[in-house]
């Protein structure tokens, strides 16, 4: 009898592993998910979700934002789509059916943590999904502001300026150029703008982060010592502050130095590249050369 019960075992054995190595019998499972990383505020975003359902048939797939679900699609249902109410979630159900959810609108409350989630019909309820985040973003249109107080320098003093940012959510970040070549960070530092963090209602205990999900405006200070190679022979120098939000904005803002006795350069007059040329040599040779035609001119 021990013999029999032990072959008996074995063979039960066999019987599961030759099921699961048979076709159609593999898990359900999610092959792409396709939820942007950014969003710019008030766009419509579309939301993909491609499955294998391994030989089984579709029960459900459903949509969560975060704790609370926001869309099912059920292809046995008589109303396929059903739609939950969600804050800062609106379904374009017109453009919605399986595979791809249309979302309108977006606000800072569609912000947060998505999941796709795909189950089996009945009897396995076999199910699988899959989580990605989406941060929702404010673009500005305009340039940062660039002041300081005065635009004739001598070599040797310390040049001191302020660039301060657009209103923007994530803040934009903030660099400096000098006739088109990089300023390192040691020379500068953010300021945070302390009166805004008032009106906007948050005393000086709450975090910088939390100042931030406002969407502030950010101001960079530049403290640097001039040189005399950072002139021209024209007596005149480009300071560029440039403000970039990653893949969806870029503007600059430029100043125009001179050395006393010099005249500075009209925005039409400008010496050198702007950052995004990072002082080319073959544009500083250009430069040159203008600078020493100007100098015969005066």
């Amino acid at each position: 009898m021990p013999a029999l019960s032990q072959l008996t075992t074995k063979f039960f054995v066999l019987i599961v592993l030759l099921a699961v190595s048979l076709p159609g019998t593999a898990s359900i499972r999610i092959l792409k998910m396709q939820v942007p990383r950014r969003v710019q505020a008030g766009k419509t975003v579309e939301l993909a979700c491609h499955f294998d359902l391994e030989g089984e048939m579709l029960y459900s797939l459903n949509w969560w934002r975060g704790s609370e679900q926001f869309y099912q699609f059920s292809p046995s249902s008589q109303e396929k789509i059903i739609v939950y109410d969600s804050k800062g979630i609106t379904v374009d159900v017109d453009h919605s059916g399986k595979n791809v959810v249309v979302l309108r609108n977006i606000s800072h409350d569609s912000a947060g943590r998505y999941k796709c989630e795909v189950l089996a019909e009945r009897p396995s309820f076999e199910k699988d999904a899959v989580i990605k985040h989406m941060e929702v973003i404010d673009v500005p249109t305009q340039p940062p502001v660039l002041t300081l107080n005065r635009l004739q320098w001598s070599p040797g003093e310390v040049l001191e300026a302020n660039c301060t940012s657009p209103l923007a959510r994530p803040p934009s970040q903030l660099d400096w150029y000098i006739n088109g070549d990089k300023i390192s960070a040691q020379h500068t530092r953010i300021v945070m703008p302390e009166a805004r963090l008032r009106s906007s209602g948050l005393g000086l205990g709450h975090s910088v982060l939390d100042g931030l999900r406002g969407g502030l405006t950010q101001t960079s200070q530049l403290t640097l010592v001039l040189r005399s190679t950072h002139f021209s022979p024209g007596g005149q120098a480009t300071l560029t502050c440039v403000a970039t939000v990653p893949d969806v904005y870029h503007k600059t803002t430029e100043e125009y130095l001179a050395l006393p006795g010099f005249k500075t350069a009209a925005p039409s007059q400008k010496l050198y590249g702007s950052a995004r040329r990072h002082g080319g040599r073959a544009s500083q040779l250009m430069a040159a050369a203008f600078s020493l035609s100007l100098l015969l001119l005066l």
